[in-house]
């Protein structure tokens, strides 16, 4: 639940400044002061108007100027929040994925489009990384993600085949679903995982699913994340369009 903070200084009418100017300074100083800390969201358009007695086009034009400042994410139908410029994109972290990483911390829509959902024999490498038998079969999905309307990553899911029937007619297969969060509410929560960065050139395959030339830049992204009990359950490799998506790694001491 995010905080509700209220500004509260006012804007100069005298002065010559433009309002929406006024504005946004006014909401970056309350930032700079931890008012509204990473993650709150700003109060609403109207009440902004009320507030300070300003058309909503003035409104607008301040919140467009505080996005284009790396200051607050407007997210459509659910309002402006604060982001972290420093910390933005997908953070490689041990629980958490692409999904959560862009829509809970940076509040941007992801949207999914399911290409493949099916039983199927695996390749050595996912059947080792399972530790099932060699070429064994389990539940594979394959998605396309798009980040606020763009395309941004390709994922191959390779999952133990009794993760089909949770997965099928869950919320994972709508376009603003989880894997993640289907997966851990079905008692297959994220204890470990292992995970590599590369950096590849576009296959032909690749490039015309992530509308990119072939031979583009991207970056391959290779997991296996494994239960408290150290049973792996999900092993993926993902494409990611660097130049929509921002690849970061949070690193700890052990």
């Amino acid at each position: 639940m995010t905080r509700r903070v209220v500004l509260k200084q006012d804007i100069d009418r005298t002065s010559p400044e433009p309002f929406y100017l006024q504005l946004s300074k006014l909401v970056e100083a309350a930032i700079d002061k931890g008012e509204f800390a990473v993650g709150d969201r700003l109060p609403l358009e109207s009440e902004l108007c009320r507030r300070y007695d300003l058309a909503r086009s003035t409104v607008r034009e301040t919140l467009r100027t505080l996005e284009d400042r790396k200051r607050i994410k407007v997210v459509p139908r659910r309002g402006a929040f604060v982001i972290d410029p420093g910390q933005s994109g997908w953070g490689l972290q041990v629980a958490a994925g692409f999904f959560e990483g862009e829509v809970d911390h940076n509040h941007r829509e992801v949207e999914t489009t399911i290409i493949e959902a099916r039983a199927a024999m695996f390749p050595a490498v996912a059947a080792n990384a399972l530790h099932l038998a060699a070429s064994g079969e389990g539940f594979l999905l394959r998605r396309l993600r798009r980040l606020d309307g763009r395309v941004a990553v390709y994922s191959i899911n390779y999952l133990l085949p009794e993760l089909e029937q949770v997965v099928l007619g869950s919320s994972a297969m709508q376009p603003d679903g989880s894997l993640n969060r289907v997966l851990h509410m079905a008692g297959y929560r994220i204890f470990g995982a292992r995970r590599s960065v590369e950096a590849v050139s576009a296959p032909a395959d690749i490039a015309s699913l992530l509308e990119v030339s072939q031979g583009s830049p991207l970056l391959l992204v290779t997991s296996v994340s494994w239960r408290k009990d150290g049973q792996p359950f999900d092993f993926y490799t993902s494409w990611v369009r660097s130049d929509v998506v921002k690849v970061t790694v949070e690193a700890g001491a052990t």
